[in-house]
């Protein structure tokens, strides 16, 4: 149940949104093991970001992705193993850089969920996708 904010920069085409929305679920479903079903993605473009572009050994290009994850809590080695899945699958289709995939991943607790309803379903059992 990751929510996905993704920020790209303005003018890219629905192809090129679309590969990196699915390739993002892609990434999900692999490294975190997600269900297929598990799809709640907001897509943002913007005329400009103000990203320092050397830092951390990073020398990133202007069409960075910003993906930002809030989830409940992950383990280092998933968060890991996620961060090198999207940028195989991305560096594929849609050709993205993996010096451009910026990931900030927001860990909240499972309280901190309503899908709707007024209930928080996760703290339910009994409750199912």
């Amino acid at each position: 149940m990751p929510l996905i904010h993704i920020h790209l920069r303005e003018g890219k085409s629905q192809k090129y949104i679309q590969a990196v929305s699915d390739g993002i679920h892609k990434a999900l479903i692999s490294a975190w093991k997600i269900p297929k079903t598990d799809r709640f993605q907001m897509v943002s473009e913007h005329k400009f970001f103000h990203f320092n572009k050397e830092i951390w050994g990073v020398k990133r290009s202007d069409d960075v992705i910003v993906i930002y994850i809030t989830s409940i809590k992950r383990s280092q080695a998933m968060k890991k193993a996620l961060y090198q899945e999207l940028v195989k699958i991305l560096g594929k289709n849609p050709k993205v850089r993996k010096e451009d995939v910026f990931v900030s991943i927001v860990t909240v607790k499972k309280e901190d969920w309503s899908f709707g309803n007024g209930i928080a379903q996760l703290l339910d059992a009994k409750q199912k996708p």
